[in-house]
């Protein structure tokens, strides 16, 4: 069977799915599927057929985390690690030295033996491929958090990090292909989605409260620009500014006046 043969039938396999979404989603699948199908096909040729979904890994008693990216979410992250019981921070990174040394006094604060310290600009890429550690959190600026979160997966460890987990769909693919290649778990750690008022207009929508739901579309908006932003001692080489600057669009977190 040749090649436009295959994609037709995929395209019709989905699009028999869809259909029961409405004429938009389908027209919507067809316009994009084409990339799809033929990274599908790739992952098939290359013997990868195993997907994450339903999967769980082996169980580990005590995990043993590396935290990457020390900053002030990092540092805020080391102590709230630090309370869940069956998890041990076992190794710190940075390239400031500085800020290893303040997650280290939060450690010390807390009872927990000294962690393991990395710095430097590729530190990340040590820790990532040192033994003695189970899962790699990544707090970073975001253009590095695909390429930890990977090169994580590939060295035997599980990986989590902040949003956004990739900035492009190439870095989403990426991702997945790796997770699935490894059998390795990578979790985006959403801090909102299970939040009082997420949860509560979930099941509004699930109880019809809103009526019959064709479209919805959300953002998060936060004011940085104030107190932090535009503050060159506030967070490491202005990496958030310059992201705004170089998207027109819907950023995670930007300044209201962007909007």
């Amino acid at each position: 069977m040749d090649n436009n043969r295959r994609k037709f039938l995929r395209r019709l396999a989905i699009g028999t799915g869809v259909l029961a979404t409405g004429i938009p989603s389908f027209a919507k699948v067809i316009g994009t599927t084409d990339e799809q199908m033929d990274r599908s096909a790739k992952m098939e040729s290359n013997g990868q057929r195993f997907n994450m979904c339903g999967y769980a890994a082996p169980r580990i008693d005590k995990v043993r985390i590396g935290v990457i990216g020390l900053g002030q979410r990092g540092s805020e992250a080391v102590e709230r690690l630090s309370y869940i019981e069956g998890a041990q921070i076992v190794a710190l990174c940075d390239k400031y030295p500085d800020r290893i040394a303040k997650a280290q006094k939060s450690l010390e604060r807390m009872g927990i033996p000294k962690a393991k310290e990395y710095s430097g600009e590729e530190g990340w890429k040590a820790l990532c491929e040192s033994d003695g550690i189970d899962l790699v959190y990544t707090p970073t600026p975001w253009h590095l958090h695909a390429p930890i979160a990977i090169h994580a997966m590939k060295n035997d460890k599980h990986a989590a990090t902040e949003v956004n987990a990739g900035l492009t769909i190439d870095d989403c693919w990426a991702l997945v292909e790796t997770s699935e290649k490894t059998k390795k778990h990578m979790m985006m750690l959403e801090n909102c989605c299970y939040d009082f008022f997420e949860l509560l207009t979930l099941s509004m929508v699930r109880n019809g409260m809103f009526g019959e739901m064709v479209h919805a579309e959300g953002a998060y908006i936060h004011d940085l620009s104030k107190d932090w932003l535009f503050n060159k001692n506030a967070y490491a080489d202005m990496w958030r500014l310059k992201q705004n600057f170089q998207h027109n669009g819907n950023l995670y977190q930007h300044m209201a006046s962007v909007q």
